[in-house]
């Protein structure tokens, strides 16, 4: 379910990541039934983006559940992060967020405005509630 998951995020951001600037306009997922806004998931999303733009790898790393820290370093954090403010600038500010429910894991998404455009940076967590993979 994991991969399933996850391939249907990157297909979705390989679709979209081509589109100029100005059609990137976030739509919500139809069908799919919005968790309320003010979950702690979304207060957790929320902190690890902001730990991200800070610079706060090592602090940002203490958000992902056990398993995933094995496979993530400050460093990988640091990379991807980097990559994202080399494409879109500075990051400016979170705008919205929604929270899709699954059967297995959960995706907090956050539209986010960077100095040069909009990007939907999805913050998937388990079933306890813990980040699990970060993409955009």
């Amino acid at each position: 379910m994991k991969t399933i998951l996850s391939l249907a995020l990157l297909a979705t951001v390989a679709v979209v990541d081509p589109l100029p600037t100005q059609a990137q306009s976030f739509q919500p997922l139809k069908g799919v039934e919005s968790i309320a806004q003010a979950t702690p998931m979304v207060s957790q999303a929320e902190e690890f983006v902001s730990l991200l733009a800070e610079g706060e790898f090592n602090q940002a790393l203490q958000k992902y559940d056990a398993t995933a820290r094995e496979n993530i370093t400050p460093e990988t954090l640091k990379t991807t992060w980097q990559d994202l403010v080399d494409k879109s600038g500075t990051f400016q500010e979170i705008v919205s967020t929604e929270t899709v429910p699954g059967e297995e894991q959960d995706v907090v998404l956050l539209t986010t405005r960077f100095e040069q455009n909009t990007v939907v940076l999805f913050v998937i967590f388990d079933g306890e509630q813990k980040i699990n993979s970060f993409t955009y």
